[in-house]
């Protein structure tokens, strides 16, 4: 995938991590045919930005049909920027 096998950024890093945790369960086509809508939800995975997310962001996340709708994986890619 790189080169020289370590993300380029942050952002992608955490990306690549997200995708993990919603793809856990799930078909690859399903996640992959929903990326763009992540990213676009997301907000182009940004670490500061998806670390700021309170309570009405993961409501939002809920109403975006766009997206896999799983509260826990929402919670946990929160989660994973604050601890990032």
């Amino acid at each position: 995938m790189y080169r020289d096998s370590k993300p380029p950024d942050d952002s992608v890093y955490f990306e690549n991590l997200t995708r993990c945790i919603f793809q856990a369960g799930l078909s690859w086509r399903t996640i992959t045919s929903k990326w763009p809508n992540f990213k676009a939800a997301f907000d182009g995975f940004d670490v500061a930005k998806v670390a700021s997310y309170e309570a009405e962001d993961i409501e939002r996340l809920m109403g975006d049909e766009g997206i896999v709708r799983n509260r826990r994986k929402i919670q946990a890619t929160i989660h994973n920027a604050k601890e990032f």
